[in-house]
């Protein structure tokens, strides 16, 4: 197509008059210079009328129609191309991250190339993401400019983004028309966003860990007897009783038992071999068990005695007083509670029946001397039964090399194991070495030492009971080791811990499934995160590209903001040429208010 203004600017001979006042624009005086730009744009609003002039009608020739025509298939190309482009590396960068997904670091390429691509693809996404977005913007702008009349320091604002100064002008009075492409230049200025959250999905940390069989020591009384003789049953005969309950306790087992009581479960816990760097698993295993309850009100056998006034009236000491008494029989107060054996001398009986009295806290002090008694607690006490077939559920794990386990008593069971079978008399070793650990006495008669009569393991009864012996400025303190626990429930613990300490010594295994780690670090992917995070990132370019097609067909084409668009669309009527020259402030400029017309393929000037 023959470009008309360029043709007819190039033949002065055609149009001398025209010419020689387009050749004339640098020919003023400089010692005017308000009168040289007054007839500069007087004479270049008439060059423009007479090259314009044919037939009587204004004709407008520009490179504007021209390169409407040619170039907006290419501003479609790269606009749909961009977003195209962007989807492409976005799928790319999933597929690579998906790849070395749950990959061990150690054996992956350097971890510093790993981190390049990442953060090469988060760039390409928003790079890409932006060329669409700016482009689209300009579509935007031309076509926001020819809505409505706008201030012409509006449109300096409205034509310089996406700049972040341009956002924060057009922030300041917004107006409805300005928001589609305001919308899409804070889009795009959002876009960096993307490089800095989209790397973030690809991190390291432990591989899953995995479901494996594995063998673990468990506890089996009907295996490996813990005595030397296995009794009969008592029966009565003619000439009187026969048979009885008497074994002989391996020494063995009564030192690894006692060694059970007095120290954490774990303590010669071996790991269990294919746990790996950290493991976990449950177990459930038949073994005996404690039962206890509360003694009830009148029950108790012990009683406050009398007391004297120590030191400077600063404590109370007790005159031969019982504080602690452990047996297997107490006073039958209570009819309603026929858990145990009731016998004919009114005393009922059980495995182990634990009587205390507590003294308060240390922070008691200047007890008078009448309420001395009340110093103390009232006496209270647990009767605990063993029960010979009770069935636990442990919990085991393993972690930074440091073992934890756990036990609960999941059901009692029915005591049905039989006279002399192994488990019966295995359980009936294990019961007697803990119970006889707790029976004895504690008495306080004035001295400044209490005495402790056949408590045959102290070290069992210390993990429940604390005693510190007075002075002649301190009291005697027998409390609990941890005030949070009452003997019903340490005892019932105690008694589950030894069975797990067991474990550590006998032979017995069981084979059962376990959650592994085996202490790699691998790479580590948040699917779900990148795909929000490019769900933004693409949803907006492909928005925004969706209205520029608005806009190139509104538009009759693509528009640039070049400087020769501006110059051939706003420089060519004479109506805007004398409006500006009559204009003396730079204010009043910036308060013209011009609209961008298709038809007409410049801004016209709005007088209302």
């Amino acid at each position: 197509m023959p470009n008309v203004f360029e043709d007819e600017l190039l033949q002065p001979s055609t149009k001398p008059e025209a010419h020689q006042q387009y050749l004339s624009y640098d020919n003023y005086d400089d010692n005017d210079e308000e009168a040289a730009s007054h007839d500069t744009l007087h004479n270049r609003s008439s060059h423009w009328e007479a090259l314009g002039r044919e037939d009587g009608g204004f004709k407008q020739y520009s490179m504007a129609t021209h390169l409407i025509k040619t170039e907006t298939h290419w501003r479609i190309l790269l606009i749909v191309g961009g977003l195209l482009l962007a989807l492409g590396f976005a799928t790319g960068h999933h597929l690579y991250l998906s790849s070395i997904a749950s990959k061990d670091v150690r054996f992956t390429r350097s971890q510093f190339w790993v981190r390049a691509i990442n953060n090469l693809f988060s760039h390409a996404v928003a790079i890409t993401s932006g060329v669409v977005c700016t482009y689209s913007t300009v579509q935007a702008v031309w076509y926001t400019a020819g809505t409505r009349p706008t201030r012409l320091l509006t449109l300096n604002r409205l034509f310089s983004l996406p700049t972040p100064s341009a956002i924060g002008g057009l922030l300041i009075r917004p107006s409805p028309h300005l928001i589609p492409p305001l919308l899409i230049a804070i889009a795009m200025q959002a876009l960096v966003l993307v490089t800095i959250f989209s790397p973030s999905t690809l991190t390291t940390g432990q591989a899953e860990s995995r479901l494996v069989n594995i063998s673990v020591p468990t506890l089996d009384l009907f295996q490996t007897e813990m005595y030397t003789n296995r009794p009969q049953p008592q029966t009565s005969g003619g000439n009187g009783t026969t048979g009885g309950d008497e074994m002989e306790i391996i020494p063995r087992w009564d030192q690894i038992i006692s060694t059970a009581m007095t120290t954490p479960p774990t303590t010669y816990w071996r790991i269990p071999q294919g746990c790996g760097a950290a493991c976990s698993y449950s177990l459930t295993y038949t073994t005996p068990a404690l039962e206890c309850r509360e003694l009830a009100q009148g029950e108790s056998e012990l009683t406050l005695s009398h007391f004297t006034i120590g030191f400077a009236d600063s404590h109370c000491f007790p005159e031969n007083q019982m504080f602690y008494r452990a047996n297997s029989s107490f006073t039958n107060g209570n009819s309603s509670n026929n858990n145990n054996n009731n016998n004919e001398s009114g005393r009922m009986t059980s495995d182990l029946v634990v009587q205390y009295i507590l003294a308060p806290p240390p922070n008691v002090h200047r007890v008078p001397k009448m309420d001395c008694p009340f110093y103390f607690q009232q006496p209270h006490g647990v009767a605990c039964t063993v029960r010979e077939k009770a069935q636990y559920r442990m919990t085991y794990s393993l972690s930074n090399n440091v073992q934890s386990v756990t036990s609960s008593v999941l059901d009692y069971g029915d005591d049905s194991v039989g006279y002399n079978t192994p488990m019966a008399l295995n359980s009936r070793t294990i019961s007697k070495i803990f119970t006889t650990a707790f029976m004895g006495e504690i008495t306080f008669s004035g001295a400044q030492t209490a005495q402790i009569h056949s408590l045959s393991n102290e070290l069992a009864f210390r993990r429940i009971f604390s005693l510190q012996d007075s002075s002649l400025l301190t009291p005697f303190l027998f409390q609990l080791t941890d005030p949070a626990v009452s003997p019903k429930v340490g005892l019932v613990q105690l008694f589950a811990d030894m069975t797990i300490g067991l474990m550590a010594f006998r032979p017995e295994n069981t084979t059962v499934p376990s959650m592994v780690w085996d202490g790699s670090i691998v790479w580590k992917y948040d699917r779900h995160t990148l795909l929000l995070i490019y769900t933004a990132a693409l949803g907006c370019p492909s928005l925004a590209s969706l209205y520029s097609m608005f806009c190139l067909w509104q538009n009759q084409g693509a528009i640039d903001n070049t400087f020769s668009t501006f110059v051939l669309t706003a420089i060519r009527t004479k109506e805007l040429s004398d409006h500006f020259k009559s204009i003396r402030e730079i204010d009043e400029v910036e308060k013209t208010k011009l609209q961008f017309s298709t038809r007409k393929e410049s801004f016209i000037l709005h007088t209302k």
